[in-house]
């Protein structure tokens, strides 16, 4: 048992039985299944008793179905779709709205916490799910609960804490595709109610795409974690945990292989060698890679003032730098190369007053207040003779002409037979300064530009949420929270190699500040995120539940350089949810469920501006969705259970907004949203006796098609996966003292191709580029509790 556990348990002692008698009578009742306990309304409570949509994983579970990380996670979470290009690069969807933006200007939808600490930062929030005691995945609007950036939902990952005993543990294993993994903990105990405790985990693969220029095969993994908590319970009514985390991500590459321009002696196909480069002098000679370092120190403390009110603190410090360099046309040319250098640091500081005597009424108040600042710089490098040929129809365009009547301008000026849109023979002059100026100019073979966004973000949150028992079976809910924000973006683009070969003014592609100077522009924006919801035991095994929730993702302050002013601001996206759930809870299993019913005002997209290379966030009008998800737990024989999820989501842009204006992506599905989504998982124990024992974990995962624009159409459609299924399965051997483990595993068992992205920011070029899922994968480990 852990400190807070122990505080907890002093601080009920006499009030069990008159809290939610409900939930008590279940956890009383021998004949029924186990209910994982969960703490996503701020206290301990049965899953079956919490009126929101909530897919909990307990370590025991997470180690059944080998969830390592978020795409696991995503993959037996219903609703939930996680897309990782790189480790830099996640991005987290919930019902179809998604967080992937790395713009520091940019604000989230997908809440991700650490023992109740934003990681939500795109940058920042990928983490290795390590010694984890539970993850928590609340769907629909929850502001109210887990605050800014919350609008569709929220990930908690609780980390374990040290205890006053000594426990350690070792896992080793090996694969293909030159898979090496090691994970492992030991806890001290430092005294009786002090313990220290240590974890890591670090897992090594080869890129499983090969590039055809040679080097590192592309999309690799290379990623090391540790964490450090120290616990204590100085009294029986205080307790802290000191946590601190680490981890650094350096894989090779991401595969954006080209759907337009075959790869040397190869093809289109994404699943196979790609060809990608970069500059000798870009950004030092750096590789294709990340570089990426995540720290963070969490403070937590309780304190039971009495035997009705505790005291929450929440503190938290956090940081990140990455950086990414990435060949976005997917191709051999060396038309572009783009970097990403992003810093970030937040601080954070929550108290939260607790209030439950035992009676009807439990509930907490508290405020928030969250500091964060970040920067992202984008250095482009390009060759201009290749990037003439790719960029000639848009030339030949501010001419008022065609490609083929320039080229015969040229023939007529003595360059015959020049094919100009020909990036694999271009030709090597500037066609602006022959026309307009009637000068030979040559092209360069490395051209610099560089832009940068900031932000500076000061948010002040209050809050209150509470739960009033009016009958034994009927429950009340409701919460309201304020938020206040003064917000600072910045931004500048320059050249870094003088005039450009098209205008001969200050840039092509980025952005151009005045002298390249960082323009800046202030904001201060508030507004009430608000959730009712009611709980109704219809018998000691069915709870009832419906729910009504305001969601909001804050105002946005975006580095626009084609408006005067050289921002523009994009309202705050609105959501208003109706949700209407159930909770089974019978002998040999758990079925929960609910639909819901959600709709959108001022819905934020993210636009690559061609123009200007800039992402700029518009307002899309309005959206609606609704669907269902189910999720089922059922031990068919004292040696078998089953695990199985579905999901229905049906999400598209609406065919006008508040106004009556027709909306140019009317009817459009939202990107990462499968109309169906499945998952099965069977923990089967085949053989057992006093030598241990064998069991046998299959699992099967399924989505219908997905999106990968929100311009369903874009392309003539090709950005989209198909449906398409991943089975995977671990045969392991467990020594009878339960100290002793190995296991064979695999994943993606059939081999099946499928993309995990498609039209990335070659898309913006008219060269859509496609990355490729994760083969078939399959190694053995070995491992040992003490």
């Amino acid at each position: 048992m852990t400190f807070k556990s122990r505080l907890l348990t002093a601080a009920a002692l006499g009030l069990l039985t008159a809290a939610a008698p409900a939930a008590f009578a279940q956890d009383g009742d021998d004949e029924t299944m186990d209910v994982i306990r969960v703490t996503t309304q701020f206290r301990e409570q049965s899953l079956a008793d919490v009126p929101i949509n909530v897919t909990a994983f307990d370590a025991e579970r997470l180690e059944a179905l080998d969830i390592a990380d978020f795409e696991d996670l995503a993959a037996f979470t219903p609703g939930l779709v996680v897309q990782e290009q790189s480790p830099n690069n996640t991005g987290y969807s919930i019902r179809g709205i998604t967080t992937d933006s790395g713009e520091a200007t940019s604000e989230t939808r997908v809440a991700v916490f650490q023992d109740g600490v934003s990681i939500t930062r795109s940058r920042g929030s990928y983490v290795e799910l390590f010694d984890v005691e539970r993850v928590e995945v609340a769907k629909g609007p929850q502001p109210t609960l887990f605050g800014r950036g919350a609008l569709i939902g929220g990930i908690n990952i609780i980390q374990n804490k040290a205890e006053d005993e000594f426990s350690a543990s070792v896992e080793v294993g090996a694969g293909n595709e030159g898979q090496l993994e090691a994970r492992g903990h030991v806890n001290f105990a430092l005294s009786e109610d002090y313990g220290l405790r240590f974890a890591a985990v670090s897992r090594e693969r080869d890129g499983y795409i090969d590039n055809a220029l040679g080097g590192e095969g592309l999309q690799g993994r290379d990623t090391q974690a540790v964490r450090m908590v120290f616990s204590g319970a100085p009294t029986e009514r205080f307790s802290f945990d000191l946590i601190a985390n680490f981890q650094q991500d350096t894989p090779p590459g991401t595969s954006f292989k080209s759907g337009t321009f075959p790869a040397p002696g190869g093809d289109t196909d994404p699943h196979t060698a790609a060809a990608l480069n970069t500059f000798g002098g870009f950004e030092g000679g750096a590789p294709l890679g990340l570089d990426r370092e995540v720290r963070g120190v969490t403070l937590l403390a309780d304190y039971a003032l009495n035997d009705a009110w505790t005291l929450s603190s929440i503190t938290g410090w956090r940081d990140f730098t990455s950086v990414e360099i990435f060949d976005p046309d997917g191709t051999a040319l060396p038309f572009l190369t783009i970097g990403e250098d992003a810093v970030g640091e937040q601080f954070s500081q929550e108290f939260r007053l607790s209030y439950d005597n035992g009676d009807r009424l439990t509930g907490s108040v508290g405020a928030l207040w969250f500091t964060e600042q970040g920067e992202q710089r984008i250095p482009i490098g390009l060759d201009e003779r290749v990037a003439q040929a790719f960029l000639a129809p848009t030339l030949a365009a501010g001419f008022g002409a065609t490609v083929e009547q320039l080229e015969g301008l040229l023939a007529l000026g003595g360059f015959p037979g020049v094919d100009l849109d020909n990036p694999f023979n271009p030709f090597p002059y500037s066609v602006a300064a022959l026309l307009t100026q009637n000068q030979l100019v040559p092209l360069r073979d490395f051209y610099l530009e560089e832009a940068a966004n900031g932000a500076e973000t000061t948010s002040w949150d209050v809050f209150a949420d509470a739960s009033y028992a009016v009958t034994e079976r009927l429950t009340l809910t409701a919460g309201l929270r304020y938020t206040a924000e003064d917000k600072t973006s910045r931004g500048y683009g320059r050249s870094l190699s003088g005039p450009n070969f098209v205008t001969f003014g200050d840039t092509l592609i980025v952005p151009y500040t005045p002298n390249g100077d960082f323009v800046s522009q202030d904001g201060e924006f508030d507004d009430f995120t608000w959730r009712f919801a009611a709980s109704y035991a219809v018998t000691d095994r069915l709870n009832t539940w419906a729910s009504f929730a305001r969601g909001r993702r804050p105002d946005v302050i975006s580095v626009d350089t084609s408006v005067p002013s050289f921002f523009s601001e994009a309202p705050a996206e609105i959501v208003d949810s109706l949700e209407v759930g159930a909770f089974l809870t019978f002998d040999r299993g758990t079925v929960s469920g609910s639909v819901f019913h959600s709709e959108y005002e001022n819905f934020q997209t993210t636009r690559f501006d061609p123009n200007t290379v800039s992402f700029i966030t518009d307002n899309a009008g309005n959206a609606t969705q609704y669907g269902l998800e189910l999720q089922g737990d059922f031990d068919l024989a004292e040696s078998a259970n089953l695990f199985v999820s579905y999901a229905y989501n049906h999400a598209s842009f609406d065919d006008t907004d508040s106004q009556g204006n027709a909306l140019e992506l009317a009817g459009n599905r939202f990107r990462y949203a499968p109309e169906h989504a499945l998952a099965l998982g069977l923990n089967w124990e085949v053989a057992s006796g006093g030598w241990g024992s064998v069991s046998l974990v299959p699992t099967w995962s399924w989505q219908s098609k997905i999106f990968f624009d929100n311009d369903n159409d874009r392309f003539g459609g090709v950005l989209q996966q198909p449906s398409y299924g991943l089975l995977n399965a671990r045969l392991r051997y467990e020594s009878a003292d339960e100290r002793y483990h190995a296991e064979l595993y695999g994943s993606n068992l059939t081999d099946e191709d499928y993309l995990i992205d498609a039209g990335n920011t070659g898309g913006s070029f008219g060269i859509p580029t496609f990355i490729a899922g994760a083969p078939l994968l399959w190694g053995v480990r070995i491992g040992a509790d003490f």
